[in-house]
């Protein structure tokens, strides 16, 4: 089960989902947010359309985009440019877990020592402090999380919360997320 399934079960009992037809940048964003949700194929389709959007953005840092399932076919993980990257090529349907497997990458393939994930999600910030301490065997120094929005932006420095919290109760809280939903 994913950690999302709990809230996607209590999302599914207030609306039923209602499919966008060609999904673009232009496409208005409907009233009913919880019927855009609870349709699976909008929330596949989000995913594509922000993938192909991030890859055609010209910016000075590296950018990667995650696989994406589709239509039944994975989408390759790119790097800016559209250049595939095999490494990242799976069939994890869950975005939150793609983020690991990113880390992993760039730990393991590109030696990176410092890696910032942007991204206001907990289950992320769960998965992510439940496998720093791997990352940090690979010879990750630093893995931050960006939280927030304009001026609230904060950084989080998840290698420090291990050094405080230690390995063992690190890797517990993703149980207590999974159970509480928090």
């Amino acid at each position: 089960m994913f950690l999302k399934e709990g809230k996607r079960l209590r999302r599914g009992d207030e609306a039923t989902g209602i499919a966008l037809i060609d999904m673009s940048r232009d496409t208005p964003i409907p009233q009913q947010l919880n019927k855009l949700w609870a349709s699976e194929e909008n929330n596949r389709d989000l995913q594509k359309l922000v993938r192909d959007i991030v890859c055609n953005v010209v910016c000075a840092n590296p950018i990667i985009a995650s696989s994406v399932v589709f239509d039944n076919k994975t989408l390759p993980a790119i790097k800016f440019g559209n250049e595939v990257i095999p490494e990242l090529y799976n069939w994890i349907e869950e975005a939150d877990a793609r983020v690991v497997a990113h880390v992993e990458w760039a730990d393991r393939i590109k030696q990176c020592q410092r890696v910032d994930v942007m991204s206001n999600d907990t289950d992320i910030f769960a998965f992510l402090l439940h496998f720093t301490p791997y990352f940090q065997t690979l010879g990750m120094k630093e893995i931050w999380q960006q939280y927030g929005t304009g001026e609230k932006r904060r950084m989080f420095p998840l290698h420090q919360a291990i050094s405080q919290l230690g390995t063992s109760l690190a890797k517990t809280m993703i149980k207590a997320h999974i159970l509480t939903g928090r």
